[in-house]
């Protein structure tokens, strides 16, 4: 769900961290043509203590549009439910009706879809806080804290956003990342579970993975 703005330039304060990070992913010269990526898999959402398991299909455009549709494991595709959104603006489509989604509700949509353009790395601003902790910042979006493993794959992150209500209120996002999927030289976490203030929200494994790039 996100077409792209110029990157900017990484920070090479600590470069041996960054650019572990940056190999680990495919290479900085590689993710910097990313237009798209776009995944297949399933889901198993906590819904309070009852889980859901879900079939997923997304495609994100890294800080620019994102689209998500998803739809009951156990019903079919005619219980989809498609999240879209653009820039200034994010709609919920379900039952062949399209829905604008209030203000605070399309802000967490569009920074919850912000989480996954940070696993890129080259389309924020990236520094390193020290040999295994990376800090990423994109403007309009919440900051992240990337945790490293010893082979420069991002491992975890944390991640704080407003909630999708008038409350004003921010949710602790922790990310758990394993396995990888790959395509055109870009490597993705697999499986990617949320906890939310400290309870489990979801857990996403990846089926298949596509990047499109821009013509070399």
């Amino acid at each position: 769900m996100i077409a792209c703005a110029a990157a900017p330039t990484a920070a090479w304060s600590r470069p041996d961290a960054v650019s572990r990070a940056l190999t680990a992913a495919g290479g900085e010269a590689v993710l910097r043509r990313v237009l798209a990526v776009a995944w297949r898999g399933t889901a198993r959402m906590m819904l309070g203590k009852v889980p859901v398991d879900l079939n997923v299909e997304t495609r994100i455009e890294p800080f620019v549009r994102g689209r998500s549709d998803t739809w009951l494991e156990s019903e079919g595709r005619s219980t989809i439910r498609t999240v879209m959104v653009e820039r200034d603006s994010a709609f919920l489509v379900h039952e062949g009706a399209q829905t604008a989604l209030a203000p605070e509700q399309a802000r967490f949509e569009r920074q919850q879809f912000g989480a996954y353009a940070y696993l890129l790395l080259a389309p924020a601003f990236v520094s390193a806080a020290s040999a295994t902790r990376l800090n990423a910042a994109r403007e309009g979006y919440p900051p992240i804290a990337l945790t490293l493993a010893r082979d420069g794959r991002i491992a975890a992150a944390d991640y704080r956003i407003g909630t999708p209500d008038h409350e004003g209120r921010s949710l602790r996002q922790h990310f758990s990342l394993a396995g990888s999927v790959s395509s055109n030289g870009v490597r993705f976490p697999r499986v990617i579970t949320i906890v939310q203030d400290g309870r489990p929200l979801s857990r996403l494994t990846i089926r298949d993975f596509s990047v499109d790039l821009d013509a070399a």
